[in-house]
């Protein structure tokens, strides 16, 4: 019997992003103040815009990732890395397309430059993407219905507890 494979629903889409861009904030803004020996305020400021820019864009990327992984006949949630670095790199790729003109306005710098602090923030970024969420799929598995769960003692099937 093959069933559909189970997704996340919204409100876990929308913990995913506040997490996800929360714990961003916290290691980006300072990062950027001492690479760009700018006030931490100024590039707190261009970090928090640039994070809700990035939460608009994230559930809607993330939700058209996870239906081609469907579309495929893959579970999201237990993607291998190559997946896992494929969805990094787009990710970061659409935000790099929709930030760079926001760091030139923002810090009056020339394109060239602004390409240059993006490329170091995309390498940071794609970074702790990638590891922010193998730890959140482990955290916050998605349970599947289409094959049985085992219990890890008896290895009987068990009752999956519901999300």
């Amino acid at each position: 019997m093959n069933q559909a494979i189970i997704t996340r629903t919204p409100l876990d889409r929308l913990r995913h992003t506040l997490m996800f861009e929360a714990l961003l904030l916290t290691l980006l803004a300072p990062m950027m103040s001492l690479m760009l020996n700018r006030d931490i305020v100024d590039v707190g400021m261009l970090a928090i815009v640039l994070s809700l820019k990035a939460m608009l864009i994230n559930p809607v990327f993330n939700y058209g990732f996870d239906r081609y992984d469907v579309k495929r006949g893959k579970i999201p949630t237990e993607r291998k890395l190559a997946g896992r670095i494929l969805h990094a790199i787009g990710f970061e790729v659409t935000l790099t397309a929709t930030s760079l003109p926001l760091i030139i306005w923002w810090l009056n710098v020339t394109f060239l430059q602004a390409l240059m602090v993006d490329i170091v923030m995309v390498f940071a970024v794609m970074t702790y993407t990638l590891l922010f969420n193998i730890g959140y799929d482990r955290v916050f598995p998605v349970i599947q219905h289409t094959r049985p769960l085992t219990d890890q003692i008896s290895d009987k099937p068990c009752q999956a507890e519901g999300l």
